[in-house]
């Protein structure tokens, strides 16, 4: 039994690696842009939701009608980076140094497409979240009236940071997909004959 549960583990901590792989190399600054803005612009937007919505009810169905919008721009987000993992992979000529090139001991290529991984992790996690609040607004009968408790806030706050942030990891990819395609290795130095 033990054993099955330590394969079924194993088997499906792709996400946990994905994520270990992404924040060991996402740099410090990074990090506070992939992370900590889409944070603090989530809790100051539902702070200042949090005059004009009082109820719970309320608050899931405003999230409804947002799921729906963030499903299709995320299923189109999810889509760019796979495209593009298949690009990178399949990329040959002048990127096969690339492909090589280790900084720190850290393969780039790997680190590349780390970054382009967990971006499809996350959206795809986003996707899920937001199909599950278009339906559980969906269900909520019209008379549904209760205060917003914190947890409501919390999970709000969760939902729309993770949305943010896949955003955030999107545009950080468009740039380094732009590296990677532009990429041209560098030309080793010619010492210019002495002159007589």
């Amino acid at each position: 039994m033990a054993g099955g549960v330590k394969r079924f583990i194993k088997a499906n901590n792709f996400h946990w690696v994905t994520f270990r792989k992404y924040w060991k190399n996402s740099s410090k600054s990074e990090l506070l842009v992939d992370v900590l803005v889409p944070l603090i612009v989530s809790t100051a937007f539902l702070a200042g939701s949090s005059f004009f919505i009082s109820e719970f009810g309320s608050l899931i169905n405003k999230f409804r009608d947002l799921s729906g919008q963030v499903i299709a721009a995320i299923s189109i987000l999810a889509g760019f980076n796979i495209t593009s993992i298949t690009v990178i992979s399949a990329a040959g000529g002048q990127h096969e140094e690339f492909k090589k090139r280790e900084v720190d001991g850290q393969n780039l290529f790997d680190a590349l497409i780390v970054f382009f991984t967990w971006a499809v992790i996350i959206q795809l996690t986003v996707v899920m979240l937001s199909i599950f609040l278009f339906y559980l607004g969906s269900l909520l009968p019209d008379s549904f009236q209760m205060d917003i408790p914190i947890w409501g806030w919390c999970c709000a706050i969760v939902w729309l940071t993770l949305t943010i942030h896949s955003i955030f990891i999107s545009l950080r990819n468009i740039k380094t997909l732009y590296l990677f395609v532009t990429y041209k290795p560098e030309e080793p130095t010619k010492i210019p004959p002495s002159g007589r």
